[in-house]
């Protein structure tokens, strides 16, 4: 079921992607009117942005990207903390990876997640920002920010970013699995065998600096619009915070392979499962995929008997 699942959700992002590239690239010409009168709205919208803002670069870049991390990361992060912690609605745990796991959630142990998640944030990554603020003003790097992208310069950037971000978190997350590395750096974030959605952040001061070279690598090469650079940070956290959940819930892209990598701690090293794959560090799981998969239908067909049988009783 969980394969079918994978695969069903790969057939509907690529169907909506080349959807949409056509519609940019080839559209009719309703399509292409649709898009100019989009595009007015929507700088209309980006100049109350920027006013917003000041027109300040510093407020523009500093805040701007602050703020696209730490909006959708406790606004979501807190809708998470809140069905783990009173179990409430009691229909969504169904939904649950490891059905009994973080039932009830150890209060003491959520407080220091999430104390440590804060200290990486307004102690590392904040600061960072405004470092590199004052790194692209001196050699005169700032992204553009004045007029938003074209769709396809949007498109084409955030493409590459998601690549890249890929290949360097798959190897090196590879690296600090590493015995000389794995106790000093990564163990921390595995202190969640069941993890939970703030749990994404949550490690130590070495792996979180580690873990910012694949998000900001492809920044740095690019040097794509203010808005995609936000729109990146908001995407990579509303990912991390999806893969650490604890739920497969329906409308949302596969993250059990991530769980799974909590709880064997020697497989799915990437964010999603194409590299995994490619080097056959994913075995573990398809196998674990299809165990669970054969016990769900043994559960339902026994669970048929026993109806069948309640039927026959009563006739």
């Amino acid at each position: 079921m969980q394969l079918k699942r994978i695969g069903v959700w790969q057939r509907r992002i690529l169907l909506a992607s080349t959807l949409f590239l056509i519609s940019i690239f080839c559209g009719t010409t309703q399509l292409k009117q649709f898009r100019n009168a989009s595009s007015v709205f929507l700088d209309s919208q980006w100049i109350k942005v920027l006013n917003w803002f000041g027109n300040d670069d510093f407020y523009l870049y500093v805040v701007g990207c602050i703020l696209s991390i730490q909006i959708p990361f406790w606004s979501v992060g807190s809708v998470y903390m809140f069905l783990d912690y009173f179990n409430w609605p009691k229909w969504i745990r169904k939904y649950k990876v490891q059905p009994g796991t973080n039932e009830p959630l150890d209060l003491n142990k959520l407080i220091e997640t999430v104390r440590v998640v804060l200290i990486n944030q307004w102690l590392i990554s904040n600061p960072i920002f405004v470092v590199s603020y004052f790194i692209k003003q001196l050699t005169n790097t700032m992204p553009k920010m004045y007029e938003l992208p074209t769709p396809q310069r949007f498109l084409l950037e955030l493409f590459v970013l998601i690549v890249i971000d890929e290949i360097a978190l798959y190897y090196l997350h590879r690296l600090i699995h590493h015995p000389k590395l794995y106790a000093r750096v990564h163990k921390k974030h595995h202190e969640w065998p069941a993890p939970i959605a703030v749990s994404f952040a949550y490690s130590t001061k070495t792996e979180y600096v580690l873990n910012m070279i694949p998000v900001g690598l492809g920044p740095i090469l690019m040097n794509p619009h203010l808005v995609t650079l936000w729109i990146w940070y908001a995407f990579v956290h509303l990912r991390g915070i999806n893969n650490h959940a604890g739920y497969q819930l329906p409308w949302l892209p596969a993250s059990e392979h991530h769980d799974y990598h909590h709880m064997a701690s020697t497989c799915c090293y990437g964010r999603t499962i194409f590299l995994d794959w490619l080097h056959g560090t994913d075995k573990g799981f398809r196998a674990y995929l299809t165990r669970k998969s054969r016990l769900e239908k043994r559960n339902s067909a026994n669970t048929n008997d026993d109806v069948h049988q309640l039927v026959n009783k009563f006739d």
